[in-house]
Protein backbone atom coordinates (compact mmCIF):
# COMPACT_ATOMS: atom_id res chain seq x y z
CA UNK A 1 0.00 0.00 0.00
CA UNK A 2 1.16 3.49 -0.84
CA UNK A 3 -0.50 5.98 1.50
CA UNK A 4 -2.02 9.32 0.51
CA UNK A 5 0.62 12.04 0.46
CA UNK A 6 3.34 9.58 -0.57
CA UNK A 7 5.01 9.57 -3.99
CA UNK A 8 6.65 6.41 -5.32
CA UNK A 9 8.88 6.58 -8.38
CA UNK A 10 10.21 3.41 -9.98
CA UNK A 11 9.20 -0.06 -11.07
CA UNK A 12 7.47 -2.55 -8.78
CA UNK A 13 6.98 -6.29 -9.28
CA UNK A 14 5.02 -8.29 -6.73
CA UNK A 15 2.80 -11.31 -6.14
CA UNK A 16 0.25 -9.51 -3.96
CA UNK A 17 -2.38 -6.81 -4.32
CA UNK A 18 -1.14 -3.23 -4.63
CA UNK A 19 -3.31 -0.46 -3.16
CA UNK A 20 -2.46 3.08 -4.24
CA UNK A 21 -3.78 6.05 -2.25
CA UNK A 22 -0.80 8.27 -3.15
CA UNK A 23 1.08 8.90 -6.38
CA UNK A 24 3.12 6.39 -8.36
CA UNK A 25 5.21 7.02 -11.47
CA UNK A 26 6.69 3.89 -13.00
CA UNK A 27 5.68 0.41 -14.05
CA UNK A 28 3.87 -2.20 -12.02
CA UNK A 29 3.65 -5.97 -12.52
CA UNK A 30 1.42 -7.88 -10.12
CA UNK A 31 0.13 -11.44 -10.17
CA UNK A 32 -2.92 -10.09 -8.33
CA UNK A 33 -4.76 -6.76 -8.28
CA UNK A 34 -3.97 -3.07 -8.58
CA UNK A 35 -6.39 -0.78 -6.80
CA UNK A 36 -6.11 2.94 -7.47
CA UNK A 37 -8.26 4.70 -4.85
CA UNK A 38 -10.02 8.05 -5.30
CA UNK A 39 -6.91 9.89 -4.05
CA UNK A 40 -4.55 7.69 -6.09
CA UNK A 41 -2.73 8.75 -9.26
CA UNK A 42 -0.79 6.20 -11.32
CA UNK A 43 1.37 7.09 -14.32
CA UNK A 44 3.05 4.22 -16.16
CA UNK A 45 2.44 0.72 -17.45
CA UNK A 46 0.48 -1.92 -15.53
CA UNK A 47 0.34 -5.66 -15.92
CA UNK A 48 -1.97 -7.26 -13.35
CA UNK A 49 -4.75 -9.77 -12.96
CA UNK A 50 -7.40 -7.14 -12.18
CA UNK A 51 -7.20 -3.34 -12.13
CA UNK A 52 -9.77 -1.29 -10.24
CA UNK A 53 -9.62 2.48 -10.74
CA UNK A 54 -11.41 5.02 -8.56
CA UNK A 55 -8.72 7.68 -9.06
CA UNK A 56 -6.57 8.44 -12.11
CA UNK A 57 -4.49 6.04 -14.21
CA UNK A 58 -2.49 7.21 -17.23
CA UNK A 59 -0.58 4.58 -19.22
CA UNK A 60 -0.81 1.10 -20.66
CA UNK A 61 -2.89 -1.57 -18.94
CA UNK A 62 -2.58 -5.30 -19.60
CA UNK A 63 -5.04 -7.19 -17.38
CA UNK A 64 -7.71 -9.84 -17.29
CA UNK A 65 -10.22 -7.29 -15.99
CA UNK A 66 -10.28 -3.48 -15.83
CA UNK A 67 -12.96 -1.78 -13.76
CA UNK A 68 -13.37 1.98 -13.89
CA UNK A 69 -15.79 3.12 -11.19
CA UNK A 70 -17.82 6.36 -11.19
CA UNK A 71 -14.95 8.58 -10.01
CA UNK A 72 -12.27 6.77 -12.04
CA UNK A 73 -10.36 8.10 -15.03
CA UNK A 74 -8.18 6.00 -17.32
CA UNK A 75 -6.26 7.29 -20.32
CA UNK A 76 -3.92 5.34 -22.57
CA UNK A 77 -3.86 1.92 -24.18
CA UNK A 78 -5.61 -1.03 -22.61
CA UNK A 79 -5.53 -4.73 -23.43
CA UNK A 80 -8.05 -6.63 -21.30
CA UNK A 81 -10.37 -9.63 -21.34
CA UNK A 82 -13.15 -7.75 -19.53
CA UNK A 83 -13.82 -4.00 -19.36
CA UNK A 84 -16.33 -2.50 -16.94
CA UNK A 85 -17.01 1.24 -16.88
CA UNK A 86 -19.55 2.46 -14.35
CA UNK A 87 -21.70 5.49 -15.11
CA UNK A 88 -19.49 8.53 -14.53
CA UNK A 89 -16.25 6.61 -15.12
CA UNK A 90 -14.05 7.87 -17.95
CA UNK A 91 -11.84 6.13 -20.48
CA UNK A 92 -9.90 7.93 -23.20
CA UNK A 93 -7.59 5.92 -25.42
CA UNK A 94 -7.33 2.72 -27.41
CA UNK A 95 -8.63 -0.64 -26.31
CA UNK A 96 -7.96 -4.20 -27.39
CA UNK A 97 -9.86 -7.24 -26.17
CA UNK A 98 -7.82 -10.29 -25.22
CA UNK A 99 -9.26 -13.51 -26.48
CA UNK A 100 -10.50 -15.96 -23.91
CA UNK A 101 -8.73 -19.28 -24.04
CA UNK A 102 -10.99 -21.62 -25.96
CA UNK A 103 -11.01 -25.12 -24.55
CA UNK A 104 -10.07 -27.90 -26.95
CA UNK A 105 -11.94 -31.17 -27.09
CA UNK A 106 -9.69 -33.80 -25.55
CA UNK A 107 -10.17 -37.48 -24.95
CA UNK A 108 -9.68 -39.19 -21.62
CA UNK A 109 -7.46 -41.90 -23.08
CA UNK A 110 -5.73 -42.79 -26.33
CA UNK A 111 -8.21 -45.59 -27.18
CA UNK A 112 -11.04 -43.08 -27.42
CA UNK A 113 -8.90 -40.82 -29.61
CA UNK A 114 -8.03 -43.71 -31.94
CA UNK A 115 -11.70 -44.72 -32.16
CA UNK A 116 -12.63 -41.15 -33.07
CA UNK A 117 -9.91 -41.01 -35.74
CA UNK A 118 -11.01 -44.37 -37.19
CA UNK A 119 -14.63 -43.23 -37.29
CA UNK A 120 -13.67 -40.01 -39.07
CA UNK A 121 -11.49 -41.74 -41.66
CA UNK A 122 -14.15 -44.40 -42.45
CA UNK A 123 -16.75 -41.63 -42.89
CA UNK A 124 -14.40 -39.84 -45.29
CA UNK A 125 -13.76 -43.08 -47.24
CA UNK A 126 -17.53 -43.67 -47.59
CA UNK A 127 -17.96 -40.16 -48.97
CA UNK A 128 -15.20 -40.74 -51.51
CA UNK A 129 -16.88 -43.91 -52.87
Amino acid sequence: MVAAGTTLTGDVELNDDFHLDGIMKGNLISKNDLIVSTSGRFTGDVKAKRVLVSGILDGKVDADRLEIVASGQVSGEIKVRELVIESGGQFVGASQVKKHDTPRLTFVNDDAAKAQEASTSSTNENRAS
